[in-house]
Formats: C-alpha cells, structure tokens, sequence
C-alpha cells in the first residue's frame, strides 16, 4: 500500500516556484473572479497547492491534515453559496420582485459582462503582485525562519497575505471577503509553522480555520436576509 511520501512523490514536480506560481494564480481568481463557483474551486485548489509548501516546513501527515481542514472549510462555504444561490437572485421570484431588488450592475467588457468593481480589482491586484515579485525575491527581505533554500516560500507568503488582504478589503459581500481572509490566514500559517510545529499549534489553527468558515457562512446568509430586506 503506497505511502504518504510515495503519494508526495508522484506530485514532486509541482514543488518549490511551480507550486508558488499555481499558488499565485489561485490567488488571483480567488479575489478578481465574480463568479462565486469558480472563486470556490481557486479557493479548494489552493489548500491542496499550498500542501505540497506546507510539506517543506511539516511532516508530510501534518500537511495532509491542514488540507483536509482545507477541503471542510470549503465545503462548509459551498453548502452556504448554495444556499443564496451563489450571490445571485432566488429563481422563483415574480417578475415585479425581481424588478423590484434588482441585480448588481454590470460593465460590459467585449462580450464579458462584469460587476464595475472587477476591473479595478484587477488593476490593483496586478500592482500588488509586481509589487510582491519585487521585494519578496531579495534576499536581504527573507522573512524570519526561512533559509535561503526555501526562499519560494517568502514569495508564497507574500503572495498569500498580500493578495488575501486585497481581497478582503475591496468586497463588500462577506462571502467572497472571506475567502481572501482565509487565503490570509493560509498565508500566516505558512509563516508561523516555520517558527514553530507543535501539534497543539496546529490543532489550534484548524479549529480558528473552522470558527471562520462558520462565521464567514453565518454572516453570508445575514447578509443576504438584510439585503432582501432592505430592498
């Protein structure tokens, strides 16, 4: 019966700066997609790729447990999504309520139509990972704990905080900024394990992994109730 290691092997290819990169993308869909399926699917494919960085600093079984906390998060944000339809309006309103609570407006990109912050998003998250490829790569900015061996991961926590900070502060809705706070808090994750890999520190980190999820559906469907009710 094959082993964890001989698992990780098979995946050894997507190690050190190409794992980073894949990371890097994930990222960017996470915060700039307005389609919350696809932001979801960027979300759960990045706890998997943030795995195999964890597996650097971790024993191999403690990494598989962070991305098995990453795969629940995501689940406990999919059964939330799915019940406010994905952000969009319920498809059994009558035609005077769907005039009457209306759709996010939209720009028309080409044939992509877009809310009107996506743009925007876009640019500054573009900015922000020039920015991170600038300074993240110099040697003199390693991050305390990381050797120069490791130093993709000072790039992927970068990537990780940074972006995930972005995100959550340029959406409104809680749904989509809690997804880039999780991303921050995989990001900080990263970090401290390199400081420290207790068992009793890892247990607490899934459970605050946990605590958010819940709190990020909690205030989705408050969020949705308010909006309703609003309008």
């Amino acid at each position: 019966m094959p082993t964890i290691f001989d698992l990780l092997a098979q995946f050894d290819f997507l190690r050190g700066l190409s794992a980073v990169y894949l990371v890097l993308l994930t990222a960017v869909l996470v915060v700039v997609a307005w389609d919350w399926r696809l932001a979801l699917l960027a979300l759960a494919s990045q706890y998997l790729l943030a795995g195999l960085l964890f597996v650097d600093v971790l024993d191999p079984r403690l990494m598989v447990v962070k991305v098995i906390n990453g795969f629940f998060v995501c689940l406990i944000l999919y059964i939330t999504a799915r019940q406010v339809n994905w952000g969009r309006l319920p498809s059994d309103l009558t035609e005077a309520e769907q005039a009457r609570l209306g759709q996010e407006p939209r720009v028309a990109l080409g044939p992509v139509s877009m809310p009107p912050q996506a743009p925007l998003r876009l640019f500054l998250v573009m900015l922000l990972v020039l920015l991170i490829f600038t300074v993240g790569q110099r040697p003199s900015l390693l991050l305390p704990g990381i050797v120069e061996e490791l130093s993709y991961l000072n790039l992927a926590i970068f990537i990780l905080v940074g972006i995930g900070l972005l995100g959550a502060a340029s959406n409104s809705a809680p749904l989509p900024a809690g997804m880039s706070a999780l991303m921050f808090l995989t990001g900080f994750e990263l970090f401290y394990s390199l400081l420290e890999q207790s068992v009793a520190m890892l247990a607490l980190l899934v459970v605050v992994n946990l605590v958010t999820a819940l709190t990020i559906a909690y205030l989705t469907q408050r969020y949705r109730a308010w909006s309703v009710l609003v309008e």
